[in-house]
């Protein structure tokens, strides 16, 4: 009696199974309802899991370290008129109400600035006074980085869709929320200010016992208000931008600020320590430079003029080349000011975007809103060929044509 074959040895192929080549395998694919392999057909492939849309200039995850610094830069760049322009009408106007205080003040007080200049120890001590005051307002005018922070973010936020926006169309678009803007930046110039006042309080008292003790205590307190205003900026910082994407209150919108920047206090510290410390390094290479220039020209053309003018004309002439030097010089400044308040200001509405997007998820409602763009863009080139097909009676049925 015969033995029954093993069954892997009992193979059968199918009748209607085709021979296959000794081609590549790649050419090849499974029958699912045949169980056998056949020749791959070049029909439409299957659909594949894509991600969602990327449109816009700001991408839609969370930000890395160094991403914040390359996104204020990005956004000067798409949205000028929302970052630098308000940036340069600010500062041209506080530096004019400026320039208009210390005149009233030099003015009022020629007598004691001639005594001073002539003592020399008196004159030191005034020199450490005026540069300890240079530091003080630079740093009080960062409360101006709330205000413009608000137009920055809330081109950002457009920015992230690709969507460009003008200055105007930004303030239009905080109708309601200006005067909240002018508020906060106002409250946190008289919170800075105050602070100042309490740290240098002590020192200033015992300078009228012992001068160098109270010079010392001084500067000691100083450098507190200096640590305490970093951190009260950090905490403070989104405010600005909270009451232009969210519509809060001043109140409201501190506390917003604080919660957001809760768990990622020494992350945004940094950033905006790291993006003050090499945009001022940035500016003041570019600034030297166009100062030197600008000083140099007005001294050639003043002695080009100078041959062929007489005395009083002579007079006449350094006193217009000085003011239009001055005028030149304060131009430059102020464009240098308000370019490194506009990189700021961005700096602080991508550190807004990037909290918002780890605490909250924000970059989910980032990327619907893009697919809803999209899809609502695509049904419009879609509709536009039969809206044109429609208007034009070349391409109506005949019946349409002839009634």
């Amino acid at each position: 009696m015969t033995a029954p074959p093993h069954p892997a040895e009992d193979v059968r192929v199918a009748p209607h199974a085709p021979v296959l080549g000794t081609g590549s395998a790649w050419g090849t694919e499974v029958d699912w309802r045949s169980g056998t392999l056949r020749q791959r057909t070049d029909g439409r492939p299957t659909a594949q899991w894509q991600p969602a849309p990327q449109p816009g200039t700001l991408p839609k995850r969370p930000f890395t370290f160094f991403e914040v610094m390359d996104g204020g830069f990005r956004l000067l760049r798409f949205s000028p008129g929302s970052t630098f322009g308000i940036s340069m009408i600010v500062c041209t106007l506080l530096t004019l109400v400026s320039a208009l205080i210390v005149a009233v003040i030099v003015m009022g007080s020629l007598g004691l600035l001639q005594r001073l200049a002539e003592n020399p120890e008196a004159g030191l001590g005034l020199n450490l006074v005026v540069q300890t005051g240079s530091v003080a307002v630079s740093l009080l005018a960062l409360s101006l980085v709330l205000l413009l922070s608000a137009f920055a973010a809330f081109a950002a936020d457009r920015a992230v869709a690709r969507e460009r926006m003008r200055l105007s169309e930004v303030w239009r678009g905080l109708s309601g929320r200006r005067l909240r803007l002018v508020g906060l930046t106002a409250l946190a110039f008289v919170c800075h200010l105050l602070l100042l006042g309490v740290c240098l309080l002590p020192g200033t008292l015992l300078v009228l016992v012992s001068p160098p003790a109270g010079v010392v205590l001084a500067t000691l307190g100083v450098l507190v208000w200096t640590a305490a205003t970093v951190w009260l900026f950090t905490k403070a910082s989104l405010a600005g931008a909270a009451i232009a994407v969210e519509d809060l209150g001043i109140i409201a919108a501190l506390r917003r600020s604080w919660d957001l920047t809760r768990d990622g206090f020494w992350r945004s510290t940094g950033q905006y320590v790291v993006s003050y410390l090499l945009s001022s390094q940035v500016m003041g290479l570019l600034m030297t430079p166009l100062l030197i220039i600008v000083m140099v020209g007005f001294v050639l053309i003043g002695v080009l003029l100078s041959f062929d003018s007489g005395t009083a004309a002579m007079s006449f002439l350094v006193f217009g080349l000085t003011i239009g030097m001055g005028l030149a010089v304060a131009a430059i400044t102020i464009g240098m000011t308000a370019l490194l308040y506009a990189y700021l200001s961005g700096v602080v509405a991508m550190v807004y975007l990037d909290r918002r997007m780890r605490r909250e998820g924000y970059d989910l409602v980032l990327l619907r809103r893009a697919e809803l763009e999209e899809a609502a863009a695509r049904k419009d080139a879609d509709a536009l060929p039969s809206a044109r097909q429609a208007s034009d009676p070349a391409h109506r049925p005949p019946r349409e044509a002839a009634a």
